[in-house]
């Protein structure tokens, strides 16, 4: 809900209206700013299938063909008897869209690249289908020509002047769709799934869902450039559309910068305008008189256009990653003295190219050799007076007299990796109101049985939450149940702010979608501001007010254990699970997290946790379960478990006389 887009929405259209009424005279000109518009309308789709939700898609310009195509085949045939361009624009629409929601799901599965390789084969095989059916095409040759005029209510868009408003008039929709869901839960929830996709969906995140919700958006978008760019031009050529503009709309997002709704606005008018002003002047303003010789030629500095784009997209990525719009954004600051932007993007943290600062206080300490962070206590088991803890059998945990109601089971639980068996058969049950730790050497499986709960790695056995089933390999379907969990290293979105990640467990996903964020925006603004506050005093809840608005990525280490269990508690969970929350934490944080696991304990939340700072877990623990190479070893009350002599075996070994 912050900041004035809007407004600047409104300016920036303003001063484009203007400069054209004005300041543009030549034919020239007048082309090149509606090839910039259409661009730019066709870049921001990219933007939001690439720049938001991270898919490596190069089929941008496929999609312009298809709509296009579809939409000139329409309205020539006059489809349902209306050969009107509302028909054809309706028609390219829908086709776009049924092919990109068939084509996300068929490569829902695939890796970034490989996602990419399938894009350019989506690409190769439209241009094919054009060039050959040309039962569909109408084509002579290659060029399909007497394609409908671009008009609305008998208002023909025949020249340059007019056909400028029809692009700016594109050109506003598709911003305002931008803003609308940059200020809903969609935009936030897409960037989470790009980054980390599988807390994501711990989280409640639908990520397949907002994945192909996103890439066919941004394919709509660019089929609705390519209808209004047939029916303006009145011809159409699969070269229009061919690979070359594909990789180019790569190019204008990157320079223009991947992470702000303006990139593709800045971008655009870079690739277009430059090459025009090196080949001797654009919009009044004198090219560089400079030529070279070269290959037995003379050439102006325009004819190395390819070149000069591909040296200057790996510049950008490798020193300047946030692109023209960061580059802006960095002078701002500098001239206003403000903290300067940080200068990485989720592409260079994905091609490992971001610059590294030294940052303090960033990661935990290293473990020592027991496998407990330097500074825990509780280094030295109690002495051994006796094996009190309950007897093991079959690995299964026996349950305790008089105990409340189980509220999560899992029975038999194996994971195997290979030929190794991380998990072996572990049955164990987390008690209602109830801390149930779980502790044991490195290696021992603590956090591959959690991530079998979770849904995060296959695994076999049943798990119960409330009496309910949950199937493995799911974790949202876990999610529903109320389990929410954290993970060993604390996992945060660097480029979402406090408030933004902790946002993301927000169990109320009423209107939520993108449908809501653009057709009942009051009602949605009403449920996200009672989101925005229940995030908020989560956040208060764990000391992290002051900093709600604060992109993640400038937070400490134990900063972001809390943020991490601020975003558990704003999830309302039934069910914590804790994957060593106190790692790397001092003594004094190491007490407040556990005043804060007390206080969820008294609200009703049953928890699993696992930790090595053995003072940590005995003081808040009920029961203590121990494991050992993926086998459940013991289950005891906190003070009396560590005598049994299998636990101290586990954690000091036995000597070889006694084996």
């Amino acid at each position: 809900m912050r900041g004035q887009p809007y407004l600047w929405l409104g300016l920036f259209l303003l001063g484009v209206a203007l400069y054209r009424q004005y300041g543009v005279t030549g034919l020239g000109d007048q082309d090149l700013i509606n090839t910039w518009l259409y661009y730019s309308v066709i870049v921001v789709g990219f933007y939001l299938v690439f720049g938001v939700s991270g898919q490596f898609a190069f089929s941008q310009a496929a999609f312009a063909a298809i709509g296009g195509y579809t939409s000139a085949w329409a309205t020539r045939i006059a489809l349902f008897g209306v050969d009107s361009f509302w028909m054809g624009l309706v028609v390219g629409i829908v086709v776009t869209a049924v092919i990109a929601v068939v084509f996300s799901l068929l490569m829902r599965r695939a890796s970034h690249f490989y996602f990419a390789i399938g894009t350019l084969g989506l690409s190769e095989i439209v241009l094919v289908l054009l060039r050959r059916w040309t039962e569909f095409t109408n084509a002579s040759g290659d060029t399909t020509a007497g394609i409908r005029r671009a008009s609305i209510f008998g208002f023909p868009f025949d020249d340059s002047y007019r056909q400028f408003w029809l692009w700016l008039s594109a050109l506003a929709v598709v911003l305002l769709l931008t803003i609308w869901l940059a200020r809903s839960p969609v935009q936030r929830e897409a960037m989470a799934g790009r980054d980390q996709e599988v807390v994501a969906a711990t989280v409640g995140v639908p990520t397949l869902r907002v994945r192909v919700a996103m890439f066919v958006l941004g394919s709509v978008i660019a089929g609705v450039a390519g209808t209004i760019f047939v029916h303006t031009k009145t011809f159409a050529t699969p070269e229009s559309f061919g690979i070359d503009l594909g990789l180019g709309i790569f190019v204008m997002l990157i320079l223009g910068g991947l992470e702000s709704r303006w990139g593709p606005i800045v971008g655009a008018a870079f690739y277009v305008f430059v090459p025009q002003w090196l080949q001797g002047g654009v919009l009044g303003i004198p090219g560089v008189e400079f030529t070279v010789d070269a290959f037995g030629q003379e050439h102006r500095l325009g004819d190395f256009r390819d070149i000069f784009f591909g040296s200057l997209l790996v510049i950008t990525m490798i020193a300047f990653p946030e692109g023209l719009v960061g580059i802006g954004r960095r002078v701002k600051s500098l001239l206003l003295g403000r903290v300067h932007p940080a200068q990485r993007t989720w592409l260079s943290d994905l091609f490992g190219i971001t610059p590294r600062k030294k940052e303090r206080d960033r990661q935990p300490p290293p473990p020592r050799d027991d496998g407990r962070p330097p500074g825990s206590v509780g280094a030295e088991h109690p002495p051994v007076t006796g094996s009190s803890a309950p007897t093991v059998e079959g690995n299964r945990a026996p349950d305790p007299d008089g105990a409340a109601p189980a509220v999560l089971v899992a029975d038999d639980i194996r994971v195997q990796f290979g030929g190794v068996r991380a998990v072996d058969g572990v049955s164990l049950s987390v008690l209602e109101d109830e801390i149930l730790g779980l502790v044991g050497p490195n290696g021992s499986g603590k956090t591959t049985f959690l991530n079998a709960l979770t849904g995060v790695v296959p695994a076999s056995g049943s798990v119960e939450v409330h009496g309910a089933g949950v199937p493995f390999g799911k974790p949202w379907r876990v999610r529903r149940l109320g389990v929410v969990r954290t993970f060993q290293a604390p996992q945060t979105y660097i480029h979402l702010t406090c408030l933004e990640d902790v946002l993301l467990s927000a169990p109320d996903r009423t209107l939520s979608g993108m449908t809501a964020a653009c057709s009942v925006r009051p009602a949605m603004i009403s449920r996200e501001r009672a989101r925005w506050d229940d995030a908020a005093a989560a956040l208060e809840q764990v000391g992290l007010g002051d900093v709600a608005e604060d992109p993640t990525a400038r937070l400490s280490y134990g900063q972001r254990r809390l943020l991490e269990l601020a975003r558990a508690i704003n999830a309302q969970p039934r069910i914590l699970l804790l994957d060593e929350p106190s790692a790397g934490l001092d003594a004094s944080e190491t007490e407040q997290l556990a005043e804060h696991l007390r206080n969820l304990q008294r609200e009703g939340v049953s928890m699993l946790l696992v930790d090595h700072k053995l003072d940590f877990i005995t003081s808040l623990c009920d029961r203590i379960a121990v494991l050992e190479l993926g086998q459940l070893v013991a289950v005891g009350a906190a003070d009396t478990v560590f005598e049994d002599q299998r636990v101290v075996d586990a954690y000091l070994g036995v000597d070889e006389e006694d084996l």
